[in-house]
């Protein structure tokens, strides 16, 4: 998976060399909110309510147009993911955190003025992966080698442009699994998923 995951980011920054001769590229930043959920193979118990984990993403983007309508838009985002869950019954709340860096390469069509619709792949790799259950101490889970730290999935979504002001919505659709599965924590949660709502905004360098 590793060296995978290597093959298609250096083909993703070659490509990105080849656009970046362009004159009309376009940078920008952007920031937000996030929503994070996470898909788990196995069952938990009842007395756990799900909840999203309120975190933020931040980061850069570029524009490479392919022709008037049609670009491609690679970004390099760092991204707070995961779950909570609070306890019911002898169960105390439990929180699964993951701190990523995101490599989204995504293909925009701008279906009318200020509107524009997109998707493709996003490429993670975690500087953080820890879980908290009731009171106890952070338990570290890339420390403990517990954690897969390279992952991808599929990114699709929707812009509305203001001048220069660009909106957001996209939802991150996780695809492989991040638990290790030589390890006893696959065992109870079996293969473990990220999925994540973005609501941001950007600024658009033109």
């Amino acid at each position: 998976m590793r060296k995978l995951f290597l093959v298609i980011l250096l083909t993703g920054l070659i490509v990105f060399s080849g656009f970046a001769q362009m004159n009309d590229k376009m940078f920008g930043v952007k920031g937000g909110l996030t929503l994070g959920k996470i898909s788990l193979e196995n069952d938990i118990p009842d007395d756990f309510d799900g909840k999203f984990r309120m975190g933020f993403a931040i980061g850069g983007f570029v524009l490479m147009p392919l022709n008037e309508n049609m670009s491609v838009q690679g970004e390099l985002m760092y991204v707070m993911k995961g779950q909570k869950w609070e306890g019911g019954g002898i169960y105390e709340d439990l929180e699964i955190t993951a701190d990523v860096i995101e490599v989204p390469i995504l293909l925009r069509y701008v279906a009318m003025e200020n509107i524009a619709f997109y998707g493709g792949f996003s490429f993670d790799y975690l500087l953080s992966a820890k879980e908290k259950y009731g009171s106890s101490d952070d338990y570290d889970l890339i420390e403990e080698e517990m954690v897969n730290r390279f992952g991808y999935g599929l990114s699709f979504g929707a812009q509305y442009l203001m001048n220069d002001i660009v909106f957001d919505l996209r939802y991150d659709l996780g695809l492989s699994n991040y638990m290790n599965e030589d390890e006893s924590y696959h065992d109870f949660y079996g293969d473990t998923k990220t999925n994540t709502i973005y609501i941001t905004v950007g600024y658009l360098f033109e």
